[in-house]
């Protein structure tokens, strides 16, 4: 395998791809670009994560790493848009070789979480550099509606105090977890236009996965300026709640 396999001879600093490499080439490459590049690295593999819980994928399959300058790192498979697992930036990235596998560190420092990859079979490693766009604005996106609510949580109830915002999950991020004035946790999803039952189910899985884990009531609301018909009957019979925020344009 030649480690010279660019897809563009005239700009090598920009993308770079090694096909079917032994663990040696890949761990060469992604240790070279890993602080610049965004990094796809694909092939049958196995993975854990262990943090604030446990979860692994013990199957061994075809699956897709996306790791970023940042620290972002990511496990895709085959099927929705959200990573199996992942660690969110700033994380450190640690690449070795163990009895011949490559093996893939993700670290987070605070609170300490770890994914590990491990990677028997490579298939193709991919180097990209990507830009970033600096003054990326969405009107009326979600964000905004966090921000109202963080700023003025009365918007959706007197006494609730804001305890996190993005707070991390194995099962996403959710936009804003709080508490009542009753001491309950409360589950905040927001959507900038009309909501749907996905969000509604999406609701579902942050609040069952904090009851489970903290063993605790926990409260779900959606916030979004409308939601539907459908939305409306599963928020009932899942005993969740619906509050109408306007996103600011």
């Amino acid at each position: 395998m030649d480690l010279t396999n660019f897809l563009d001879n005239t700009k090598p600093e920009n993308y770079e791809y090694l096909i079917d490499p032994t663990p040696q080439e890949a761990l060469r490459l992604i240790n070279l670009r890993k602080s610049t590049h965004v990094l796809l690295i694909y092939g049958d593999m196995i993975a854990q994560y262990e943090g604030r819980a446990r979860s692994s994928l013990e199957e061994l399959m075809p699956r897709l790493v996306i790791t970023k300058p940042d620290g972002t790192f990511m496990v895709h498979e085959g099927e929705k848009r959200e990573p199996r697992l992942w660690n969110p930036p700033p994380s450190s990235l640690y690449a070795t070789i163990d009895n011949g596998i490559l093996i893939l560190r993700s670290v987070r420092a605070n609170p300490r979480e770890v994914v590990v990859v491990e990677i028997p079979i490579i298939r193709f490693v991919v180097a990209l550099r990507l830009g970033t766009t600096s003054n990326y604005r969405v009107f009326g996106r979600e964000d905004d509606m966090v921000n109202a609510i963080v700023n003025n949580p009365s918007i959706i109830e007197d006494g609730l105090q804001i305890i996190a915002r993005e707070y991390h999950t194995l099962v996403g991020d959710i936009d804003i977890l709080a508490r009542d004035s009753k001491g309950n946790l409360v589950v905040i999803e927001c959507k900038r236009s009309q909501a749907g039952p996905e969000a509604v189910n999406q609701l579902k899985r942050y609040v069952d996965y904090l009851r489970e884990k903290e063993g605790l009531n926990v409260r779900g609301i959606l916030a979004a300026p409308s939601i539907s018909a459908a939305a409306y009957k599963y928020l009932r019979a899942y005993g969740l709640e619906y509050r109408r925020i306007e996103p600011k344009y």
